[in-house]
């Protein structure tokens, strides 16, 4: 079984989504651009004959399991007071004179902005370098849907991005400095199932339209009534996001549901959930007493899901996603469903 996540830097290369057809289908400008098949079967093929290079070098392992919280990152991006998801989940994979780390966090990737051209992996890239007993760490980026370095970042340089890494480094290691379970020879569980959402209902061209131009009309008067630069971003996101509803409107329209396909890898006192969607942290937190950690952009793209209350406030992502209203909570209850109902947890 291949589980394949990506870590939402919006400075990767373009032509990774399929933009044909589905879900995505017509959102070339807003989505990095046309599939670039070849480009994506190559990377496959690499990727490919890694893992069957690896498996003729299988050998027993030690896993170690940390959480604490990492704070000073991600808050909610539309207001720092809220809730968020703070917590860190670090596995630590070894084998005798070789070891790996697993870092489970939510937040965009962030940090550099549109003025950046370069491929960079964010903040995200600047941690392993941290860690130069590891072999890798790898980042996983878990329920990121509503947590960014919007009110946390000081500025959008490659600086910014080293500091990031600098400082989750140092609350890493005194996570990992703390006692860890720790197990070896045990099974490892994994589950697929698929779950169909509801799709909203599209306004017409001519609404999406009328509902941009105000949303602009509103970001020109945050700026002209000389209001904070966070009431002027938060303003502008929403401009934003009705710029996407007008785009998108076609492509949803189209789409009478959509299926989203989980993943559930069972590890000792841990369970992961993958799934393609951008998941609102207030959605896949309440998991977190079963001992399940979500993690996001996996096996896919298949755009936001926010929770209820982010529609209520007509929040960017709910202008942005194709789901509708209660999706997010239908799928959260489905997985639990499913999670019982096929032994992976016991409540």
């Amino acid at each position: 079984q291949l589980i394949a996540s990506s870590t939402h830097t919006h400075s990767g290369p373009g032509g990774i989504i399929n933009t044909y057809g589905g879900v995505n289908g017509g959102l070339d400008d807003n989505l990095g651009g046309p599939l670039n098949a070849e480009y994506c079967h190559r990377v496959a093929e690499l990727i490919g004959a890694e893992v069957s290079e690896l498996r003729k070098q299988m050998e027993p392992f030690t896993y170690r399991l940390w959480k604490g919280k990492v704070t000073g990152v991600g808050t909610d991006r539309h207001d720092p007071a809220l809730p968020a998801d703070e917590d860190a989940v670090i596995i630590e994979w070894s084998v005798p004179g070789r070891k790996a780390l697993l870092l489970r966090m939510s937040c965009h990737a962030t940090v550099l902005n549109g003025s950046n051209q370069l491929i960079t992996a964010d903040f995200p890239g600047q941690i392993e370098p941290q860690f130069p007993e590891y072999e890798m760490v790898a980042f996983f980026n878990g329920s990121a849907g509503d947590m960014s370095t919007r009110f946390t970042r000081r500025e959008n340089t490659f600086a910014e991005a080293a500091r990031y890494g600098k400082l989750i480094e140092a609350q890493v290691r005194d996570i990992i400095s703390g006692p860890a379970e720790t197990y070896d020879g045990f099974d490892i569980e994994l589950k697929h199932s698929v779950f169909r959402l509801p799709v909203k209902k599209v306004d017409s061209s001519e609404e999406a339209e009328r509902k941009k131009q105000e949303a602009y009309d509103s970001y020109q008067k945050a700026i002209s009534d000389g209001l904070s630069d966070i009431e002027v971003r938060l303003a502008l996101s929403i401009y934003e996001g009705a710029c996407n509803a007008a785009y998108s409107a076609d492509a949803f329209r189209n789409l009478k549901y959509i299926d989203v396909g989980v993943t559930a890898l069972k590890l000792p006192q841990l369970v992961l959930i993958f799934t393609p969607v951008e998941m609102f942290s207030k959605l896949s937190n309440p998991l977190k007493k079963y001992g399940i950690e979500h993690i996001g952009y996996s096996n896919g793209y298949l755009q936001y899901m926010p929770d209820k209350a982010a529609y209520d406030l007509n929040y960017y992502e709910t202008q942005s996603t194709p789901y509708a209203y209660g999706a997010g909570e239908q799928l959260i209850e489905g997985i639990m469903n499913w999670l019982r109902d096929s032994g992976i947890i016991n409540v």
